[in-house]
């Protein structure tokens, strides 16, 4: 299980590529690398917001889709000629790319960075202007030359020619034909002739139907002119293909120019798709930093609904141990805030007020119990040293390290020695830490510890149900009794449980 998937970023990302408007940027957004680097980070960020803000003042874009292209790439390596319709795509999409541009420019003041941005694409207006004299409606169109215009001008002249002289023949016929209807067969208009009578006439047959009942004539009264109308049409045929090679020759020219124009477009689809999910989730844009300070002001976990909202600050390198029972939400909490730091590295907003700071980390550390493997059949506990192992062994400066129920599975005084260790030695690295116990060993040396904040999540005195928010400064019991009793173990055993317990403090 990678880092997106443990702190359910994966998610996230699914939801914001629903915003996009092509396979190819909904994949390139989910599969986005995260961003280290400050500057990095704020450019995405910024990008973002200015998205955000586009659309909270109901700014509207167009959208072309850009898999279209990438069909169109396989035919051009093919050596293939592009027809009409994908031509008229190729002109489509640079209209498109000139109105988003004009759109951008005209509210420059609101996204000024993302104008900036869009105007590295190149707006190819003479092939555009070439394509749409040309093509149009999916067609050739009929002044796409003078000579072009000159025969399409004598095809309709002589298509009217043939078709007055085939209507006189079904007038003249009338009990001959099975339909007054004319209809086209192998490129030849045609009477529809009852088979019985197709030896009465003069002329060619030039298909018959399914049931052989009827033929498709071609009487000698329209043949002249058919055959000049064929003539005119392998014409026509000849004029458009050396179109059709010409416009695809100019379309390979610029091929590396409408590449460029595509991955731009891909790119401002996924910010846009970003401000999007900066929108409906009410984010908006944290001051950022390298010195690992942490400050959320009413953070919302983003997937869970009618979230208890965070409110949490770290002063550089300070960790956070958070204590008290099962189910009362100290995993979520941790979750929030690698979630939240993970966020911006892809160019997320947060949920959160105004006022919240996260840090850039460098580096992300995670041994949390659902991502403990048990494929090579090891113990929990061994699992979770093998990660501990790796994490000790490969910490560098800058990094965020979560740690849920560290030193457990095993027993509690040899497992809290190691853990304590563990944790003096990543202190000693420098990394932010974000931890979660139950033994009461790790909860007095983080009380001890001067650079350890204490947590515990807050219960409700009277019914002893978590309340799910954090409560600074306090260490908390783990509440395993009452649990036990939550999930329906029996009265007596319940009753048992608490009267050993006072015993024992006794």
């Amino acid at each position: 299980m990678n880092l997106k998937e443990i702190t359910q970023l994966d998610q996230i990302l699914a939801t914001v590529a629903t915003y996009t408007h092509s396979k190819r940027a909904a994949s390139a957004l989910q599969t986005m690398p995260n961003q280290t680097d400050l500057g990095a980070v704020r450019k995405q960020l910024t990008l973002t917001a200015e998205a955000h803000r586009l659309l909270a003042n109901n700014v509207t874009f167009t959208y072309f889709d850009l898999d279209q292209l990438t069909a169109l790439q396989t035919k051009l390596d093919q050596g293939l000629l592009l027809n009409a319709p994908q031509l008229d795509l190729i002109n489509h999409f640079l209209i498109n790319l000139r109105r988003l541009t004009s759109t951008l420019q005209v509210h420059q003041t609101l996204a000024p960075m993302l104008t900036e941005l869009m105007t590295a694409t190149t707006q190819l207006s003479g092939l555009q202007q070439r394509l749409e004299h040309i093509i149009v409606h999916g067609q050739v169109a009929d002044d796409a030359t003078p000579e072009l215009a000159e025969i399409r001008q004598k095809i309709g002249k002589q298509r009217q020619q043939v078709q007055t002289a085939l209507t006189q023949f079904v007038q003249k016929h009338p009990h001959s034909v099975q339909s007054n209807r004319l209809i086209t067969r192998n490129d030849r208009v045609c009477v529809q002739l009852k088979a019985g009578e197709k030896n009465r006439f003069k002329g060619q047959i030039i298909d018959q139907s399914a049931t052989g009942s009827t033929v498709f004539f071609e009487p000698a009264t329209a043949a002249k002119k058919g055959a000049v109308l064929s003539g005119l049409l392998a014409d026509e045929s000849g004029e458009v293909y050396q179109l059709l090679v010409t416009l695809t020759g100019d379309v390979v020219d610029s091929w590396d120019a409408l590449t460029k124009n595509q991955a731009l477009l891909s790119q401002f689809d996924q910010i846009m798709a970003r401000g999007q999910y900066g929108l409906e989730t009410d984010s908006r844009l944290p001051k950022l930093n390298t010195t690992q300070h942490i400050k959320i002001v009413a953070g919302r976990h983003p997937l869970l609904k009618d979230a208890v909202p965070l409110d949490i600050k770290l002063t550089p390198q300070q960790g956070l141990m958070i204590t008290g029972a099962n189910s009362g939400g100290k995993t979520v909490v941790l979750k929030t805030i690698a979630l939240f730091a993970l966020m911006i590295q892809v160019g997320l907003e947060l949920p959160a007020a105004v006022g919240t700071e996260m840090a850039v980390f460098s580096q992300f550390w995670v041994d949390i119990g659902d991502n403990q493997s048990i494929t090579a059949q090891l113990s929990t506990f061994a699992a979770e040293m093998t990660t501990l192992v790796e994490m000790t062994a490969n910490i560098k400066h800058n990094a965020l390290v979560l740690l849920d129920e560290i030193g457990s599975g095993t027993d509690p005084e040899e497992g809290s020695a190691l853990s304590i260790a563990i944790i003096e030695y990543l202190r000693q690295q420098h990394a932010t830490i974000i931890a979660t116990t139950h033994f009461s060993a790790i909860k007095e040396y983080a009380v001890a510890c001067p650079t350890f904040m204490t947590a515990t999540m807050a219960f409700d005195p009277q019914t002893l149900k978590p309340t799910y928010r954090l409560l600074l400064h306090q260490v908390g019991a783990s509440e395993a009794i009452w649990l036990a009793e939550r999930l329906g173990l029996a009265e007596p055993i319940i009753a048992a449980a608490r009267q050993r317990l006072t015993t024992e403090v006794d």
